[in-house]
């Protein structure tokens, strides 16, 4: 099964360098205003950003993704060096570093798109 999400952000460029830089994704096709990203490490896991109101796509997916309610986790093998990664490139931390029963070991951040991500390790 291949997992594919797709968020709507006049950031596309921001969001397309952030997940290749700091979360390990490739671009597997990319036009004008629209990417697909893959993970490098599961290739059935992918992103897609596209801008708000792009005349490829039905009305219905014409809103810009505003920032709540939905959250990506990535499960890490070692949460406490992505934690170290992701201060030393000054990447705003949401959720500091936490162990908690329900939600494991991890820590939030927020791609350029507003959306938001947790590294968890559990």
């Amino acid at each position: 099964m291949r997992l594919s999400i797709e968020v709507y952000t006049r950031n596309v460029l921001a969001c397309r360098d952030f997940y290749i830089r700091h979360l390990n994704f490739v671009v597997k096709y990319e036009v004008d205003g629209f990417v697909v990203l893959q993970s490098s490490q599961n290739a059935g896991y992918e992103l897609m950003f596209c801008i708000p109101e792009s005349p490829f796509v039905n009305k219905v997916f014409h809103p810009e993704f505003s920032g709540y309610g939905v959250i990506l986790q990535v499960e890490v093998t070692n949460v406490e060096m992505d934690y170290e990664k992701f201060l030393s490139h000054n990447i705003p931390i949401v959720v500091p570093l936490v162990k908690e029963a329900v939600n494991g070991y991890h820590f939030t951040i927020r791609d350029p798109a507003n959306m938001l991500i947790d590294l968890v390790q559990f």
